[in-house]
């Protein structure tokens, strides 16, 4: 109605010293500057509307990708794009909506130079051009605006992107430390709960220098003890915590354990206690008797 009322006015100005083609003209002009204002008009306000979609949008993404991923049941997640995926989607409607900007500052240039080549002469068609003059300027002052909040989200965008970029560079580290801490803690469990012995007679003991001869008199009355350095590779590796009885090679005959292991921690006849056994070594408490020596040493009698 505003529009009609003042096409109206214009026309009734114009009644007194025109003719009905120069009224025709003007009336055309007018509509014609009135058009363009309208086409303006709706193209900065489908941009305003893209930048609010776009940051409620970009608001989603970041809340997705701060948030912590929830262990959904089969399905849940269906259809449902992740932030990084999001992330891609707006950044490719925010590359559209700059060339749409882009296209409509060409067309306002375009639309400006138009209405410049109208009729000057009218006066009142004067004062409609250089209020729809105003309303271009409005309107660049207003696409800038747009291009800035533009440029502002593609910025926000890709900083989301880099960050997520860290965190899972940062993920990526935190599982290899992970990795490395278990490889680490198993690798000293089994350090821990390694454990040697080895079974054989005096002289061939002797031999392989996994014992020495000590103590006695001229020659006389010599004790077998193990020798300062051992070596592992000389035993046979077994886990304490998993063997409980350890075989010896002849059934019936005697054997005596040299080692400072704890013969109470034995399963087995009294005589253990002084370190004689047979036929197998009964451990009822790992940890007791293997407390003093990881190495064990036992002689055949």
């Amino acid at each position: 109605m505003r529009k009609l009322a003042l096409i109206m006015a214009v026309v009734a100005m114009s009644a007194c010293d025109r003719s009905k083609p120069e009224l025709e003209k003007t009336l055309v002009q007018v509509q014609t500057i009135s058009a363009e204002k309208d086409s303006l008009l709706q193209d900065v306000m489908a941009t305003t509307q893209f930048i609010a979609d776009a940051n409620t949008e970009l608001s989603k993404v970041r809340t997705s990708a701060n948030s912590k991923v929830k262990v959904s049941t089969t399905g849940e997640n269906e259809g449902k794009l992740s932030p990084s995926e999001q992330r891609t989607a707006l950044l490719s409607r925010i590359k559209g909506i700059t060339a749409s900007l882009n296209d409509a500052e060409s067309r306002l240039n375009a639309s400006r130079k138009r209405v410049s080549m109208l009729d000057t002469n009218n006066v009142s068609l004067k004062t409609q051009i250089a209020a729809y003059d105003s309303t271009v300027t409005s309107m660049k002052s207003i696409i800038e605006n747009q291009k800035a909040q533009v440029l502002d989200l593609t910025n926000q965008v890709n900083a989301l992107t880099t960050e997520n970029t860290q965190i899972k560079a940062f993920n990526v580290q935190l599982t290899t430390d992970k990795t490395n801490l278990t490889d680490e803690r198993d690798k000293l469990t089994t350090e821990k709960n390694t454990v040697y012995y080895i079974v054989g007679t005096k002289d061939d003991l002797l031999k392989r220098h996994i014992i020495i001869q000590q103590g006695g008199l001229l020659g006389i009355g010599k004790t077998p003890v193990a020798a300062r350095e051992l070596n592992a590779s000389d035993f046979t590796s077994i886990d304490k915590t998993a063997v409980g009885e350890i075989p010896l090679p002849k059934a019936g005959k005697e054997y005596k354990i040299i080692t400072r292991q704890d013969m109470a921690a034995l399963d087995a006849p009294p005589e253990a206690a002084k370190g004689v056994v047979k036929d197998s070594i009964k451990i009822k408490d790992a940890a007791a008797f293997w407390a003093a020596s990881k190495y064990l040493i036992v002689i055949e009698q």
